[in-house]
């Protein structure tokens, strides 16, 4: 993001949209909560206007289903884009007094899964019934994979300096064979009905308000693709919170028929927590552990089903 681009962003709001802004919070840097005299909102900057736009339509289109959970776009520019400072911004609702969900709280996860359960319910109809929908990107979880696998093999070096040789080990055993069997399973799971699936099912984009209602929010990852894939990805955030336990994750109603399908327990051994977390720890200089027993305990009661 361009130095003065949120500068900007702010003057634009003020003169042609007539906005009497009153504070400005960064939450990230390309990422504003701003109050104004006219309510709350938050700007969001993204580099190509495609970006903006795609996650400005998925966000229409869902509050026009009557799925309320998700944050509206405010009603300014072009379906709430506006162009500022070399970048495009994406202003919606700001949600006050709300909490992220923990994954350590049971009641918590459950409301959490229910709430993807009806996202993915009303997605699937406006994939199937919505041209636009074409234009999102289709998820290729084995691509994606692969790609990690391979970063994360490049940057051994730092990887050392943040996990016990043991766990990398681990992890570096299953990935390898969740690649060489990938293809296996990819039938299966390319047969799946499509949605839109939201692809970043962590419990920080999980909102609940202090009257109880949840917001998901943060749809810059949505993609068409099985819904199985956001169910593999929130049981792969909750399995640490739940000892690694399988008979636990089936306790979840919304992940049963999704344990009975056999590319989803391939994909629950491919040690996805590990790639997405390493460069986060390493830039904090903090170790990446995990309860290496338990996981070992899983993953091969899940490698002899699947045999």
């Amino acid at each position: 993001m361009k130095r003065d681009a949120a500068g900007r962003l702010f003057f634009l709001l003020d003169r042609q949209y007539r906005l009497v802004i009153q504070q400005v919070v960064a939450l990230k840097p390309h990422v504003f909560a701003i109050a104004a005299r006219q309510g709350m909102f938050v700007a969001k900057a993204y580099r190509f206007p495609v970006a903006a736009a795609r996650h400005a339509w998925l966000l229409a289109a869902l509050r026009k289903t009557g799925f309320s959970a998700a944050p509206a776009p405010m009603p300014i520019g072009r379906g709430g884009v506006v162009e500022a400072g070399g970048c495009y911004w994406l202003l919606t609702e700001y949600v006050a007094g709300a909490r992220p969900i923990s994954f350590a709280a049971w009641a918590d996860a459950a409301d959490g899964l229910h709430l993807l359960e009806r996202y993915h319910t009303i997605t699937a109809n406006i994939a199937s019934s919505k041209q636009e929908a074409m234009g999102l990107p289709r998820a290729q979880l084995y691509d994606k994979w692969r790609r990690r696998y391979e970063e994360f093999c490049r940057h051994l070096p730092v990887v050392e300096t943040i996990m016990d040789k043991e766990d990398i080990l681990f992890t570096l055993r299953w990935a390898d064979y969740c690649l060489s069997t990938c293809r296996e399973h990819a039938p299966e799971l390319t047969a799946d009905s499509a949605a839109i699936i939201h692809g970043d099912v962590a419990s920080h984009n999980f909102l609940r308000t202090t009257t109880g209602q949840m917001y998901l929010i943060d749809y810059d990852a949505a993609a068409l693709a099985s819904p199985g894939l956001d169910y593999c990805q929130y049981a792969n955030r909750l399995l640490p919170y739940i000892g690694w336990s399988y008979s636990t994750l089936a306790r979840f109603a919304p992940l049963r028929r999704w344990l009975e399908k056999r590319w989803f327990l391939h994909a629950l051994l491919f040690p996805a927590d590990v790639f997405r977390e390493w460069r986060s720890a390493a830039a904090r200089r903090r170790p990446l552990v995990f309860d290496r027993k338990r996981r070992e305990r899983f993953v091969r009661s899940l490698y002899a089903m699947l045999q």
